[in-house]
């Protein structure tokens, strides 16, 4: 029963072959979530306010090898579409003191990783911590993003900049009555 593992698991929802969770009890899922082989949900539940340090939006998708490292604070909304090898989190190596290795530096939670609903995050990409990607923008494969994406975007390259935007949505006109 892989729902009695997390602290929500939503109707609908499948999930692959070989995911590794650590902290379920820190994690939201929501319904009709697609999570393929072999995917790693890295959590730490280090919030103080009882909040899932990781939250998975409805339909999103996920693809196989892919790596969340969710310290504090990482959220996707819904319909994102997560392609294979993507790595993505809210954390980072401590690298203050230069008389002692990395390694033994530990790692701390560096900004909110936020994917709003509808983009698409090309295969290979790197989100890096205290990034947004925008509402249906699109992250090319293996782009490093180090910078907010704006909404109806295209961004790629390493480090990610902006190809083109998007022509966004219309607005409806309000109705007279």
């Amino acid at each position: 029963m892989v729902q009695a593992r997390f602290r929500h698991c939503g109707k609908g929802t499948r999930i692959g072959l070989g995911l590794k969770v650590s902290s379920p009890w820190a994690v939201d899922i929501g319904v009709n979530v697609r999570i393929l082989d072999h995917v790693t949900l890295n959590v730490k539940d280090l919030r103080s306010d009882g909040r899932a340090s990781l939250i998975i939006g409805d339909g999103t998708f996920i693809g196989r090898f892919v790596r969340i490292n969710a310290w504090m604070d990482v959220l996707i909304e819904p319909h994102v579409l997560i392609t294979d090898r993507v790595l993505l989190g809210d954390e980072d190596h401590v690298y203050d003191d230069p008389s002692r290795p990395i390694l033994l530096q530990g790692s701390r939670s560096k900004g909110k990783v936020l994917l709003r609903t509808g983009c698409w995050i090309g295969s290979g990409a790197a989100i890096m911590p205290g990034v947004t990607i925008g509402r249906n923008a699109i992250v090319g494969a293996n782009a490093v993003v180090t910078k907010d994406v704006p909404d109806y975007t295209i961004v790629a390259g390493v480090p990610a900049r902006i190809l083109r935007q998007l022509d966004k949505p219309p607005v409806s006109a309000p109705r007279s009555s």
